[in-house]
């Protein structure tokens, strides 16, 4: 192998790995943007991890307190609860001081 091919191997493989950066770059931020969305009507609360593919999660939704138990594809309901919420929450009324 010459200099020129070793040369045109190792500026292939900048560039693609510089691609790749920018690749994961901008999923990362488009794929967070969409998550971190807050419109009030659901909301995690809490999550505790029983296992790598195991976990129970508290939601809050429409004035609904549930906690599920999460377990690879399968969600199960173990109870939910009715909670009071302050007034203009659930009309997504922002209160300004």
């Amino acid at each position: 192998m010459d200099i020129a091919s070793a040369v045109r191997v190792i500026g292939s493989l900048i560039v693609v790995f510089l691609l790749l950066l920018f690749f994961l770059y901008y999923l990362r931020r488009f794929r967070l943007s969409g998550f971190s969305q807050n419109n009030g009507e659901i909301e995690i609360l809490a999550k505790a991890y029983l296992d790598t593919t195991k976990q129970v999660v508290l939601v809050r939704a429409r004035g609904n307190e549930s906690l599920l138990a999460v377990s690879g594809n399968q969600v199960e309901h173990l109870w939910t609860e009715k909670v009071a919420e302050p007034p203009g929450v659930s009309q997504g009324v922002s209160q300004t001081r």
